[in-house]
């Protein structure tokens, strides 16, 4: 990709990005569509997806990021829920996507089941983003984004396995399982050394230029370390994102720092998600996909179905062991299970040998471009149609009345400003200050309100709080040992007290649910 024209998808992201803010419809679904009319009209030609790029350059900072923000506490509540749909979910599915294409289309069986390892991993940026705006239940939400994070992984090295059993003309199913389990184990091992490795290094210095570019030497690190001695490198990373964003973060870095490393991997997210949706629009536009409409129609079909039976059944088992999934929340675990980029890096990555590959290439295009569409612009209304939104009415008015609370109590300390220089006297001062308290008054009545028609408006902002307590009272530490007030080793204590305290606190909300 020349550079000329990595500037001009930026830009085009950028505005998309913009104009996001005015239409209804998912960013990356809307980056998708941008890349099919630049496509189209041959805008930015010589602009292609190169696997090994999307691989070893773009999918390493999407796991990251995403692995740093989940934390262990509410995973390890959710893990056999998490496990099992990633694990087994993505198994079944593998296995139902691929004797259905088999059935359906007549593909050779072992060529249908690689195309069933292409296409289980989910992709949740979008769906994560309709669940924020409309305020779904944290739980399924991790749920969602736990199970995408490590289906990824999984699917990879079954496609890996898959495809060398149709290069090489031999199958053993112990060898099969066996190279599977030291692909996931070697990735898992890799990434838990570089991360803990990372985290006890970047105790010993404060500085967030330096713990940004180790955290990116941790990303790529433990994913070129894993495939140079070919195992998984997507697992090393997951490994390693969730042992930085355990430890590494909270133990080892200012606040100054953690929040200056998460800024960046957040930016590096969306600018890595920008780049490959376009890139993926423009990739769909030169395949022949409207001639064949109806078997890409088929396969997502039977994606579909894979996916359900997979959710169902295992939910239904899990059910029968104590961990229970809501059924509303099973209808949206299958509906939210869009098909996107680390597909298309996949099918780009199958080897010329593989003599089907010009079927798969166009048909694994077309399902992923349905289901970006089809299903990400049903997600939203299919939630509210189950009630797993919060009211949005409510939602609306809080943040009114909570944005202009803000705005009153910034006019008082302007008011204060004003007469320090004289430009107001102090008896005017307290009688716009007595306004001002008499609207604010008002504004929490109406909050009061809104907290007892609306639960989940209450506890959002109660658990806004107890973040901006906590995080003010390890800075005050900090400061306090760097001041030398106190030792170092007591301000250690002291964090971690109130860590376990919050812990506490968490699960034993979590447990009254």
């Amino acid at each position: 990709m020349h550079s000329l024209s990595f500037f001009w998808l930026m830009l085009l992201a950028s505005m998309v990005a913009m104009l996001g803010r005015f239409i209804k419809i998912p960013y990356t679904i809307a980056l998708v569509l941008t890349g099919l009319m630049v496509g189209y009209f041959g805008l930015l030609p010589g602009v292609y997806l190169e696997p090994h790029i999307l691989f070893a350059i773009f999918l390493p900072p999407l796991l990251f990021e995403a692995g740093i923000n989940i934390h262990f506490r509410p995973l390890q509540r959710q893990w056999k829920i998490i496990g099992v749909l990633a694990v087994f979910g993505t198994l079944i599915s593998t296995l139902v996507v691929g004797y259905g294409i088999h059935y359906f289309l007549g593909l050779p069986i072992l060529v249908a089941l690689l195309f069933g390892a292409v296409i289980s991993p989910t992709d949740p940026i979008s769906v994560l983003a309709i669940f924020k705006r409309l305020g779904v239940n944290e739980r399924l939400s991790m749920i969602v984004e736990a199970e995408s994070l490590f289906n990824d992984g999984i699917a990879v090295v079954m496609f890996g396995v898959i495809q060398s059993v149709i290069i090489t003309s031999t199958f053993s199913l112990s060898q099969s399982l066996l190279t599977f389990i030291i692909a996931v184990c070697g990735g898992v091992v890799i990434g838990i050394i570089i991360g803990a490795s990372a985290s006890l290094i970047t105790k010993e210095f404060d500085d967030h230029l330096l713990e940004i570019t180790l955290t990116t030497i941790v990303a790529y690190g433990s994913y070129l370390a894993a495939e140079s001695v070919h195992v998984s490198g997507v697992i090393a990373v997951v490994a390693a994102s969730l042992v930085m964003g355990n430890y590494g973060l909270p133990r080892g870095m200012s606040p100054a720092s953690r929040l200056a490393v998460i800024s960046f991997w957040e930016y590096a997210a969306f600018a890595v998600n920008s780049m490959v949706f376009l890139l993926v629009g423009l990739e769909i536009t030169v395949m022949p996909m409207v001639a064949n409409l109806n078997t890409i129609l088929v396969a997502f079909g039977v994606v579909l179905v894979g996916r359900a039976t997979s959710v169902y059944s295992l939910s239904a088992l899990l059910s029968a062991f104590g961990q229970f999934i809501p059924a509303r929340w099973r209808h949206v675990l299958v509906w939210s299970g869009l098909r996107g980029a680390l597909s298309m890096a996949m099918v780009l990555g199958i080897s010329t040998a593989v003599p089907e590959r010009e079927i798969l290439v166009p048909l694994i295009f077309g399902v992923v471009l349905v289901s970006l569409m089809g299903q990400g612009l049903t997600i939203g209304p299919l939630i509210s149609k189950l009630g797993l939104s919060r009211k949005k009415g409510d939602s609306a008015e809080y943040q009114l009345l909570l944005g202009e609370n803000v705005s009153l109590g910034i006019a008082v300390e302007e008011l204060d400003r004003n007469v320090k220089q004289g430009g107001i006297s102090q008896c005017t001062r307290n009688e716009m200050v007595q306004r001002l308290a008499l609207r604010q008054q008002e504004i929490e009545e109406d909050i009061s309100k809104l907290h007892m028609s609306d639960e989940t408006i209450a506890a959002d902002e109660m658990k806004k709080a107890e973040r901006v307590v906590l995080l003010a009272q390890k800075t005050s530490f900090i400061s306090s040992a760097r001041n030398e007030v106190i030792d170092w080793s007591v301000a250690a204590k002291l964090i971690s007290k109130l860590e376990e305290e919050q812990e506490i606190r968490e699960k034993h909300i979590h447990d009254s649910q």
